[in-house]
């Protein structure tokens, strides 16, 4: 029991006064994953979709609190009576965390571009991705993201979709 108890604690103290790597010429790894339900509108016509998203990635910070990187994405859609749509992309993307590197929980803005392309139509698209929410920072190398997503894409010059999701992502602060 006193061998619990005495782990407990040191665990504890050991996450408490743990500094997180958000300082320049650190690596950032990981990713996250979103579902999402989003409403198509094409030429007058509105249909529903449900999905899931999810994106690795690869940032360094150039300077304190401020990455940049790359992502793959990798979604899945399913349209309303009709079949689904696997898409896959990649582009950069820039992340600011607020707070000091020193606090176990921090709050991040991102914004990024995707150009990607889906299976069924072979057809290019792009999206403009923000997010933002809290980061809670485990120790001084492993984060837990919880964010708030909004995409802006473009299928086509007629087809325009917006997606609000909601995200969960793990990154890994690598030290120099």
């Amino acid at each position: 029991m006193k061998t619990t108890k005495l782990f407990f604690i040191l665990t504890l103290f050991s996450v408490l006064t743990s500094n997180a790597q958000i300082t320049k010429r650190n690596w950032m790894v990981g990713g996250t994953g979103s579902f999402y339900s989003a409403q198509l509108k094409d030429n007058n016509m509105t249909s529903n979709s449900i999905g899931l998203e999810l994106r690795p990635n690869l940032g360094l910070f150039v300077i304190d609190k401020f990455a940049l990187g790359i992502t793959p994405l990798f979604a899945y859609n399913k349209p309303e009576n009709n079949s689904s749509v696997i898409s896959y992309g990649v582009g950069p993307y820039a992340r600011y965390y607020f707070l000091k590197p020193e606090n176990r929980i921090n709050v991040l803005a991102h914004v990024g571009y995707s150009y990607y392309g889906n299976n069924s139509t072979n057809d290019n698209s792009s999206a403009l991705d923000f997010k933002a929410g809290p980061v809670l920072f485990f120790n001084s190398s492993v984060a837990l993201e919880m964010t708030l997503n909004y995409n802006l894409n473009n299928l086509d010059s007629s087809t325009k979709y917006n997606i609000f999701s909601l995200g969960l992502g793990f990154q890994i602060h690598l030290e120099k």
